[in-house]
Order: structure tokens, then sequence, then C-alpha cells
């Protein structure tokens, strides 16, 4: 029988400086954020939560309405991803703009600025 290797996945999560998000509503963005993660079976290390609950996107530098509905935006870095210059960019979608679980998520694998 094999042996099954268990620990603890330690995470950072980061919100920009001078955001004013909630305590309440950064609480339910991790959640969210983890449940992004784990679409993908992601163990990140570190979780950069970069906006609130939105409904828009860009498209070539024009703010639109997003067709997929409210999100979340995420950028996150797994063990192996620590040490090179590039991360995973997700958008964690929900129900509305009140609801936290996930519906479908969208992930890039984006090159670090």
């Amino acid at each position: 029988m094999a042996a099954v290797q268990e620990g603890v996945n330690f995470v950072r999560i980061f919100f920009y400086a001078k955001n004013t998000i909630s305590a309440k509503r950064k609480k339910a963005l991790v959640a969210l954020a983890y449940q992004t993660a784990r679409d993908q079976l992601l163990a990140p290390k570190k979780i950069l939560i970069r906006s609130d609950l939105h409904g828009t996107t860009s498209i070539k530098g024009r703010r639109i309405k997003d067709p997929k509905g409210w999100h979340g935006t995420f950028a996150f870095k797994s063990e192996d991803q620590l040490l090179r210059q590039y991360h995973v960019a997700s958008h964690g979608y929900t129900n509305s703009k009140e609801e936290y679980i996930l519906q479908e998520a969208t992930h890039t694998l984006s090159a670090c600025i």
C-alpha cells in the first residue's frame, strides 16, 4: 500500500494596499479565491485578490460588461511558480455580486510584470 503524504499547505493571502473591501467581504473573497484555485487542482502558496466582485472586463483597452457575469479576479502562485516569473491569473464567476459560491472559473498562465 502506498503511503499518502499529508501536511498543511500554508497560503499567503494578499490584497492591494488602500483597498476598501470590508473584513466580511475579504473573508468571502478568500474562500472564493481558494475555490477558484481548486478548480484547476492548484495548491497555491500565494494568492493575490485583485478585486472585489465586479461585472466588467477589459477587452482591447475598453471596459465593458463581462458576458459571463459577476466575478472576482485573482492571481495564484504554486510552489513551482514561486521561483519563476509566472502566475495563474483567474476569474471566479458567481451568480450575483452578493454570492461568493463558484459557478465557473477561467485561468490563464501569465508572465509577471
